[in-house]
């Protein structure tokens, strides 16, 4: 692998979007004009999918590109807006289409990847979860090689709450590469399922990431201190967590999932209120109103709430 397209997938992996972009914009100025411009390019148009940046990503990589990795991409991007928009009809058929490039991509090769992480990442967001887990290969058999599929089947089978499931999998991409980011990301995802001692584990990956020198001090280095902040909560180390979500609002005051974060801690902080919690939060709200994150904090809250009334 090129060590440049070597360091654009890591950022991408490391969710630092945004110096994802900068980082192919600046190696591939000229855009799309051999197979290295184009995976960059690639990373850097799914990092705008990731900030929801649907106009950024079809940009990158032009509305007529030809190669089906960059296809995929933009029938990502055709697909959320579809989503967006309630057009269901359209959504099931940009789905076929990104089927139909599986049979036109080379297997074994990194664009093979991404076109099949593409298309299961397209199925679970229409709801078809167990096609999505059969099309990435990941079905609790630990059968897949492609560490992008996996990654996102693991994250798939924590969020169906098939943490077993998840931890074959996890196993199994450690025989592979256990040097790997994602491999590494797997098992602190895990281990924040789990709680309890798994958590420390989670800790040290998020430490050892927010310490890389291509992200360290910047601010792509805000999303592993987020993750970082969340081991420490989970230990119950709330002002631990406070004082790494500042060191990332320090790099990025408008970060919105630090933000988030922050208000969660908040709450957790026995001389904060609620109400000034949530105000933290709303922030967040306010940009990402779809926000899986924000959703989670509201059925909490209620749940939280009935669980209250219940008892008196």
């Amino acid at each position: 692998m090129e060590s440049s397209v070597f360091e654009a997938q890591s950022l991408f992996y490391q969710s630092a979007y945004s110096g994802c972009i900068e980082f192919a914009q600046t190696h591939a100025p000229n855009g799309i004009t051999d197979n290295t411009s184009l995976i960059l390019l690639v990373y850097a148009a799914r990092a705008a999918l990731a900030m929801g940046d649907i106009a950024g990503a079809r940009q990158l990589l032009g509305d007529d590109s030809e190669q089906p990795v960059a296809m995929s991409v933009l029938l990502l991007a055709d697909f959320m807006e579809m989503k967006r928009s309630g057009d269901d009809a359209g959504s099931e058929d940009v789905i076929q289409q990104l089927i139909m490039l599986l049979d036109v991509v080379e297997p074994g090769e990194l664009a093979a990847e991404i076109v099949r992480y593409q298309v299961g990442l397209a199925l679970h967001e229409n709801g078809d979860t167990k096609n999505a887990l059969e099309t990435l290969g990941v079905i609790g058999a630990g059968g897949s090689t492609e560490l992008e599929c996996i990654a996102l089947g693991v994250h798939i089978l924590l969020e169906i709450q098939r943490v077993d499931l998840a931890e074959k999998e996890y196993l199994a991409a450690r025989k592979q590469n256990d040097d790997s980011i994602l491999v590494q990301y797997m098992e602190a995802w895990i281990g924040l399922v789990r709680g309890g001692r798994a958590t420390q584990q989670a800790y040290y990956v998020y430490d050892e990431m927010s310490q890389n020198t291509m992200i360290a001090h910047t601010r792509n280095m805000v999303p592993s201190l987020v993750g970082k902040a969340v081991a420490q909560a989970a230990q119950n180390d709330v002002p631990g967590a406070t004082n790494t979500l500042n060191e990332a609002l320090a790099l990025d005051p408008q970060h919105t999932l630090a933000l988030a974060n922050q208000g969660v801690v908040q709450s957790l902080a026995s001389d904060v209120t609620v109400p000034e919690a949530e105000s933290t939060t709303n922030m967040y709200a306010k940009t990402e109103p779809a926000s899986a994150l924000v959703s989670f904090w509201d059925t909490k809250r209620y749940e939280l709430e009935q669980a209250v009334a219940a008892m008196q």
